[in-house]
């Protein structure tokens, strides 16, 4: 088992059971005291875990994975109003990233609705292909590779590969985790891999996320604010915490949800 796959496992484990000892984890992955241990302070460094003696317990807001299907009901409103206001960055006869989340669907729709024309947009993800499939102002390509089901994206070599040979004008980016302190991060390594080529091939990167997904961390980062040229949320997020934003380098702009 690969060092990042065994993390991946420990933090969903203490998740599970809230509480883990060292003991129980050396057995679980027949790893020696040392190892575990390793691991653990490695993880409690990066805020994705609490470190005891003895063993670990969870951290309330470390994030896990939703489904697709879980998240489509979930900030219906602010995700709605964030899509817009991603849309105003769009011009005519741009070519763009979109990828997999709600959210990002959310501005497919607005896309196949808007006035914009002669637009490409390069997706791996089923339910925005399926969104913009037919759509005559829309050239679509789709980006192949290892199906993820639960979130209805392609991930893997195929998708890099596809992804490090093209340049876009923009991506436009869903994230699972959004924190002051670790930036944008994903529990998967497959995603995280995906999202970064993504904002490689783009000259403007966008990050949507509605306020539920602040304050929260999990195992693989994607990229710091630095890199991003603007984060789309709703005015769920406290100003004082914006401002921590910002202070890494971050630029927000801010929906008002009624």
């Amino acid at each position: 088992m690969f060092i990042e796959e065994r993390k991946e496992k420990i933090v969903k484990f203490i998740e599970d059971k809230n509480a883990v000892t060292v003991d129980e984890l050396c057995e679980l992955f027949n790893v020696s005291e040392v190892t575990v241990r390793k691991d653990l302070n490695e993880l409690s460094n990066a805020g994705l875990i609490i470190r005891t003696h003895g063993g670990a317990v969870k951290v309330k807001e470390t994030a896990f994975e939703q489904s697709q299907k879980s998240k489509e009901n979930e900030s219906v409103k602010e995700k709605k109003l964030i899509a817009e206001r991603a849309y105003e960055e769009i011009k005519d006869n741009e070519t763009m990233i979109l990828d997999a989340g709600t959210t990002t669907q959310e501005l497919a729709k607005k896309i196949k609705s808007g006035p914009k024309t002669n637009l490409t947009v390069i997706t791996n993800a089923f339910n925005i292909a399926n969104e913009l499939l037919g759509c005559e102002k829309v050239e679509l390509i789709f980006v192949g590779g290892t199906v993820r089901a639960q979130i209805l994206s392609c991930v893997g070599m195929f998708a890099e590969e596809a992804l490090k040979n093209i340049h876009v004008d923009r991506a436009f980016l869903g994230v699972n985790n959004l924190s002051a302190e670790h930036g944008l991060t994903t529990p998967n390594m497959q995603e995280c891999k995906v999202k970064k080529c993504m904002l490689d091939a783009a000259r403007k990167k966008y990050v949507l996320a509605d306020s539920s997904k602040f304050k929260t961390s999990s195992l693989y980062c994607i990229s710091d604010f630095k890199e991003l040229n603007l984060i789309i949320t709703d005015n769920g997020v406290e100003e004082s915490y914006r401002k921590k934003i910002n202070e890494r380098g971050g630029h927000i702009a801010v929906v008002t949800v009624k």
